[in-house]
């Protein structure tokens, strides 16, 4: 029962009521044997209490339940009535909203069909509107991209022309290959703006010619009945679909007009193009074909110029070579001379083993500048260039230049060729083709701006030389300007024959021409080919015809080679050149000779100018070898001193040992001899003197005899020996030097000496004034006469050494005086003279040595026996005195 009186029955069992009663056993008391623990006891908690727990847990359940119910019935109650007005609510707004909707639906209907008829006009105008637009801006755009075309097409004309400037004023082939393909790729770049500008159009057109298509298929699209959940009826939709219809038709127009005329827009444009290159390409061939003539010339001349430089480094080279080996000979003979700790240690005999190395590099030397003179003749320089080269001159070019034609002047007004014409009319006359160079070349060096001047000092002369003559220019050639232009400096190889040179001529040529002058300059070149080479003039074959024996051992020869071989390229260059360009004007008249013969004669005189600063060099070679060659010679003068000196040392130094070592052996016997004599002194007491002491003092003596017997023996035998020495000592001392000097004098036959080369041109040597006022008042010759011999040449014969004079007893001399073999050599020169010297100098040494050694032999051999005597004088009087005694 709960507190408010309500009753409850706890179901326990299905089909009963009440609370299930206790176990019968639940108060049965415990058995008493049955002993609890006391934790068990503590933790035990009886039956009666969990009854009583699950009794108040109901009653207080069933108490909470019966209050929450009153909640939940008021609760409910205020919320039926709160959905009931929102009801009513709902449904008088609902009302309220009614009431006025038939007026407005009357009025709605006229009005928005009326609105919807004006709108689908103005949409069907609208759209047919925008499409007009659309095509129109299609047409102006098309429209504007030919006219970008046409400004495209000016401004190439305008950069092809442009470039004609650059091809007027182009020195090298190079550029102008480099324009003509520029020129393919200006007209290429050209049309791939085009094409581009056309398919970007192309796109834009397609592009928006679908749009629209697209559009006025979807407005068609858009029309829908009423039926259809539209808002159009069937007439509305018949007029706008005829409408629309009208503008894809219009559109399909448009398309076809613009799509006409691109189809040949490009074929248009490309035509224009290639007509602009093509009048281009007419214009320069002709100064394609002369300036590869002009490279053409350049390339052989300066190719020549490397070649001439490639032998002077050979030759700079092996007078290096020659100047080392010959410091190097002098630091090592000033090392022997002057012995430092600094210095190299080096002996004189290694010195003069070396010798040979520098013997071949001279003769090297000798043979490349071909300046022994009992050689071989060769040709001389007046048969190269007409004319012996001026003493001491070369051919250089002042640096102002000869105003050249400029344009629209007459290339016949240009002074450059009454220059060049002045120079070349004693050549064009039949005059003898070996005149002297100096009064053919020269007397024209005034008119053509040629100066002479003096040689530099420098080895590199040569080069310097065709630099300023490559480089400042002529005015009798603007080749030779083109030659200091390129600089090239790779060198072909040599041509061997007529028909190489032919080949190689065609082919450089062929390769840069337009095809049209190729077909006739190959036909051309091949009917040159066929011809001999005696075809030119034989006053074009200034440095020969053929190739002379041994003319590529030597520097001249090599380079009469080159240049022989560099003028025949030239002039089959310039012949195949001039046939083929016909009667046309050159297009550089300043740059470029009218006709063959005056391009050979410019070319010729260039080479020979060549020719010429090659010959001065070769001059100032061999001034240099000759000075060399002295400086060489003096300093093999020196050597045998060293030499033959060191064995002259070593002889003495040997002799000397020798004589010590006898001296060092005899030594210790004359110390046991001392010795003895020692004794047989303290053996001599005065008790030996008493007669019954006879017999011991009669064994003294006789045993101090015996001593002084084999000390003199020992003195004989000691003089006998160092005698034998000596003598064979100055015997070997004879053999070694004697042989030295031979082995010296024929080695010397190997030097080349400065007399043996050719003097060549040695510039007048520039005296004071004092002194020139010296010689003229004393009668004098002012200019220095020709250089004579350093000593008198030829061969030589030089005597050997005394070889009996060197004796020991003088009856051993001999009535006649013997010598060593005598050496006879090819040449005479400072170093055979010194060997000569140094020799008798040496074996006179050697000779006051053997004197003055013999000398202090016999002194010392006197010292020892007067020594000896003495004592045997004492001995004697000392045995006297103590026998008298007793």
């Amino acid at each position: 029962m709960t507190e408010k009186g309500t009753t409850f029955y706890v179901l326990s069992v299905p089909g009963k009521q009440g609370v299930q009663p206790d176990p019968v056993n639940q108060d049965v008391p415990k058995s008493p044997s049955i002993k609890r623990k006391p934790y068990i006891e503590s933790v035990d908690i009886p039956k009666s209490l969990i009854n009583d727990i699950k009794r108040q847990i109901r009653v207080n359940f069933l108490n909470h339940l019966e209050t929450w119910l009153e909640q939940a019935v008021d609760k409910s109650s205020s919320v039926v009535v709160a959905k009931c007005e929102e009801l009513n609510s709902e449904l008088d707004l609902r009302l309220h909203l009614h009431q006025p909707r038939p007026r407005r639906a009357e009025l709605d209907i006229h009005n928005v069909r009326a609105a919807e008829l004006v709108m689908h006009s103005e949409r069907v105008s609208r759209h047919s509107k925008g499409i007009q637009q659309s095509l129109s801006d299609l047409r102006t755009r098309f429209n504007g991209v030919s006219q970008e075309h046409n400004k495209l097409a000016h401004k190439f004309r305008e950069d092809i022309e442009a470039l004609e400037i650059v091809f007027i004023n182009a020195t090298k082939s190079s550029r102008l290959m480099a324009l003509q393909n520029q020129l393919g790729v200006e007209l290429e770049k050209f049309m791939s703006v085009i094409r581009t500008s056309l398919r970007q159009f192309r796109q834009h057109l397609d592009k928006n010619l679908q749009m629209l298509r697209e559009s006025n298929a979807r407005f068609i699209k858009s029309f829908k009945l009423f039926s259809d959940g539209g808002n159009f009826c069937p007439q509305e939709i018949e007029e706008y679909r005829k409408s629309l219809e009208k503008m894809s038709q219009k559109i399909d127009q448009v398309e076809g007009s613009i799509m006409s005329d691109l189809e040949g827009m490009e074929s248009k444009r490309l035509e224009q193009g290639s007509k602009v290159a093509i009048e281009f390409e007419d214009r320069f061939k002709s100064h394609m074909f002369d300036l590869v003539f002009m490279e053409k010339i350049a390339r052989w001349l300066t190719n020549t110029q490397v070649k001439i430089k490639t032998e002077v480094a050979d030759s700079n080279t092996q007078a290096q070579t020659i100047t080392r080996h010959i410091q190097q000979l002098d630091r090592r003979i000033d090392a022997c001379e002057n012995p430092n700790p600094d210095k190299e240690q080096i002996r004189p005999e290694e010195i003069y083993e070396s010798l040979p190395v520098i013997y071949m590099n001279i003769a090297k030397r000798a043979e490349f500048l071909h300046c022994i003179k009992d050689a071989p003749p060769r040709p001389s320089s007046g048969s190269i260039l007409q004319g012996n080269p001026a003493t001491a001159a070369r051919v250089g070019f002042i640096s102002d230049i000869t105003p050249i034609s400029k344009p629209g002047r007459p290339p016949t007004e240009d002074p450059s060729l009454n220059v060049i014409k002045s120079i070349l009319k004693p050549q064009k006359d039949k005059v003898d083709p070996i005149a002297d160079y100096s009064a053919e070349i020269m007397p024209h060096a005034a008119h053509s701006n040629v100066t002479v001047i003096a040689p530099p000092d420098s080895r590199e002369k040569l080069k310097s030389a065709m630099s300023v003559s490559s480089g400042k220019g002529s005015t009798t050639s603007s080749i030779d300007r083109k030659v200091s232009g390129r600089r090239s400096q790779v060198a072909i190889s040599e041509q061997g024959h007529n028909k190489r040179i032919h080949s190689a001529t065609m082919n450089s040529v062929l390769s840069v021409i337009p095809d049209k002058m190729a077909a006739s300059f190959h036909r051309d070149s091949l009917a040159l080919r066929n011809q001999r080479t005696t075809r030119f003039e034989r006053r074009f074959y200034v440095f020969g015809e053929k190739e002379e024996e041994g003319e590529t051992e030597y520097f001249t020869g090599i380079v009469k080679k080159l240049l022989r071989e560099a003028l025949e390229g030239l002039l089959i260059t310039a012949e195949l050149y001039y046939k083929t360009k016909g009667n046309r004007a050159v297009t550089r008249p300043q740059a470029l000779q009218d006709n063959f013969d005056s391009c050979a004669d410019t070319v010729i005189l260039k080479l020979q100018s060549y020719y010429k600063q090659a010959f001065e060099y070769h001059n100032e070679c061999l001034q240099e070898f000759r000075k060399q060659l002295r400086e060489f010679e003096e300093l093999v003068a020196r050597l045998p001193w060293l030499v033959l000196g060191e064995i002259e040392s070593q002889q003495k130094q040997n002799l000397e040992t020798e004589r010590k070592n006898i001296e060092n052996k005899f030594s210790e016997l004359f110390q046991q001899l001392k010795k003895q004599q020692t004794d047989h002194q303290n053996e001599l007491r005065p008790s030996l003197g008493h007669p019954h002491q006879q017999p011991e003092l009669d064994k003294l003596c006789e045993k101090e005899k015996k001593r002084h017997e084999e000390y003199l023996q020992l003195v004989q035998t000691q003089l006998t020996e160092l005698k034998a020495s000596l003598k064979e000592q100055s015997k070997k001392f004879i053999e070694t030097i004697a042989r030295a000097a031979e082995n010296q004098l024929s080695q010397y036959d190997n030097i080349t000496v400065v007399d043996e080369v050719q003097v060549g041109r040695v510039p007048p040597r520039r005296y004071p004034t004092q002194e020139l006022m010296r010689r003229k008042a004393a009668g004098e010759s002012l200019e220095d006469g020709e250089e004579g011999e350093i000593i008198p040449r030829g061969k030589g014969t030089w005597p050997g050494l005394p070889n009996n004079e060197l004796i020991v007893d003088p009856l051993e001399r001999a009535d006649e005086v013997e010598y060593t073999a005598t050496v006879t050599t090819l040449k005479t020169t400072l170093g055979h003279q010194a060997v000569v010297m140094c020799r008798e100098q040496a074996y006179e040494h050697y000779q006051n040595l053997f004197e003055r050694t013999l000398k202090e032999i016999h002194i010392e051999k006197e010292k020892l026996l007067k020594s000896e005597e003495r004592w045997m004088d004492s001995w004697q009087k000392s045995v006297q005195k103590v026998k008298n005694l007793y």
